[in-house]
Order: structure tokens, then C-alpha cells, then sequence
């Protein structure tokens, strides 16, 4: 059985949608209703408070259209996470628990209209890398973002009231460790008075570029042609898609510095008033 309620917290009236969940699947711990609850937040981002104190320790999956990320409770049944909105606060989230339910979240944000969201996934135990130059930056450049220097949503605010221009952060990083999906989001808020602009971006096979001996990654390896999806959210809410896949390469074979990165495996971002 599923439940709804709204609850406002502090004086600023900040609404959260709580949903409750009632399960035929019970612990030997007793019975226990798993709630989730979402908080909006800026630059295309959702808060998700999760508590199921009668299953700790298990998996909980994260089903956004295609894309399924697996994350794990805590010892207290517990979990918070910022999702990243990038095919919108429409398209439907599920989360299922492991030996629980399965709910139905309804995801919400404050400012789709105002960012554009890059999103890269893929399957695997690798690591990709999503890097924005944005204005022509260089390597390790100021306006070099990427997961080694990821910037934040503060910074990025602070850098566009600075120089009247927008930029972007790396708002998730996975580094290939984790069980479901890897994704990387780059996400650029937009200057409105800005004449125009533009971010390259490129993707780095890290795993492959830092050790060139993994036999999994070249020759006829299990990774050596890694496909990947794209997916980019524009600022009037539609969301252009893309598959590519990197070509096998030769194992022991070591990529330069600059080779690593593929700007071709993107679309690049231009901005014009």
C-alpha cells in the first residue's frame, strides 16, 4: 500500500513529498514502512532522504528510465543521495529494496531551465572520464572541469557572478567501482545575459590511458570496445541521446597525453543569445 504526505520544515516552508510504503515483505526484525523523501534543489538536482530501518545493509536500486544505480543502506536502514535530473523531473523514479518494495518517486528540482546536463553511462568495472573545457580552457586550466577537479554548484555560481559567464561542475563521478550503471554528469548553469560561449567536451578512457597492460581493456579484452550512452538535458527541456563506443586499441600501447582525450565522443556545447 502505498501513502502520501507533504511535510514543511522551518520557517522557510520548504515542502518535502514523503512517501510511505507498506510491504508484504517483512524482516525478522518485524514490521517496517521504508519512506523516501525528496527535496528540491538547485542546478537540476534532487535530495533523496531514505530510511528502512527493518532492512539495513541492503542494496537499493535506482531505476531512472534506463539507467539503474545501486547504492547500499547503512547499519540504521538508511541512505541520502543528490540525484542528478538529467531527463528531467518528469520521467519517473523507481527504488527498489532488496527483500522490500518496490516505490514509485516522483523527483523534483528548482531550475531545469536554467542548466544544461551532460550525462555519460556505461556498464563495467572501468573508469570513463567526462572532461569540459569550457572557453577554449587547457589542461588543468582554471576552466578545466573534470572528476579531478570537479568544482561544485557554489563555485560555479560564484565563477558566473565573477566574469558574467556561465560554467559548469561535475555533479557525479563514478570511477567504475560500483555495482549497476557508471555515469558521469557534467552540469553547465547558464548566464542569461551572456552573448555567447562554448564548452568542449571530450571523454577520457582513464582505465585503459593508466594502465595500458589491463588485458580487459585492449586487444579483444571484455572492455577493449566499450559502448557508452549520451545523454544531454537542454534548458528547453528537451534531451538529445547518443551511443558510441571506444575502438580496441593495442594492449602494452600507451596513449598520450593529449590522444587520451576524445572530443568527438560528445557533442559539444555552444551558447548564443
Amino acid at each position: 500500500m502505498l501513502g502520501r504526505s507533504v511535510v514543511c520544515v522551518g520557517l522557510s516552508g520548504v515542502c518535502l513529498a514523503l512517501f510511505l510504503v507498506g510491504s508484504s515483505t517483512q524482516s525478522k526484525a518485524g514490521a517496517c514502512e521504508p519512506s523516501i523523501a525528496v527535496e528540491p534543489m538547485s542546478a537540476g538536482l534532487a535530495h533523496l532522504s531514505i530510511s528502512a530501518s527493518c532492512i539495513p545493509l541492503r542494496r537499493v536500486r535506482f531505476r531512472y528510465d534506463t539507467v539503474e544505480l545501486v547504492r547500499k543502506l547503512d547499519e540504521q536502514g538508511r541512505i541520502e543521495i543528490n540525484f542528478d535530473c538529467f531527463l528531467g523531473d518528469k520521467v519517473p523514479l523507481t527504488v527498489t529494496f532488496q527483500d522490500g518494495p518496490s516505490v514509485p518517486v516522483q523527483l523534483r528540482t528548482l531550475d531545469l531551465d536554467r542548466i544544461t546536463m551532460v550525462a555519460v553511462v556505461w556498464k563495467g568495472t572501468v573508469n570513463l572520464d567526462l572532461h569540459a573545457f569550457e572557453y577554449a580552457a587547457k589542461l588543468s586550466d582554471e576552466n578545466h572541469v573534470w572528476a579531478g577537479a570537479p568544482s561544485s554548484r557554489w563555485q560555479a555560481e560564484e565563477r558566473k557572478r565573477h566574469d558574467g559567464r556561465g560554467h559548469g561542475f561535475v555533479s557525479y563521478a563514478s570511477d567504475g567501482s560500483s555495482e549497476g550503471d557508471q555515469i558521469e554528469v557534467y552540469t553547465f548553469v547558464h548566464e542569461p545575459n551572456q552573448n555567447s560561449g562554448a564548452v568542449t567536451l571530450a571523454l577520457d578512457y582513464e582505465s585503459r590511458s593508466s594502465h595500458p597492460g589491463d588485458q580487459d581493456t585492449c586487444g579483444t579484452g571484455l572492455y577493449a570496445d566499450l559502448e557508452y550512452k549520451a545523454f544531454v538535458w537542454h534548458q528547453d527541456g528537451k534531451v538529445s541521446r547518443s551511443r558510441g563506443a571506444f575502438a580496441p586499441s593495442e594492449c602494452n600501447r600507451p596513449v598520450g597525453e593529449i590522444a587520451r582525450y576524445n572530443s568527438k565522443a560528445l557533442p559539444q556545447l555552444f551558447f548564443t543569445r
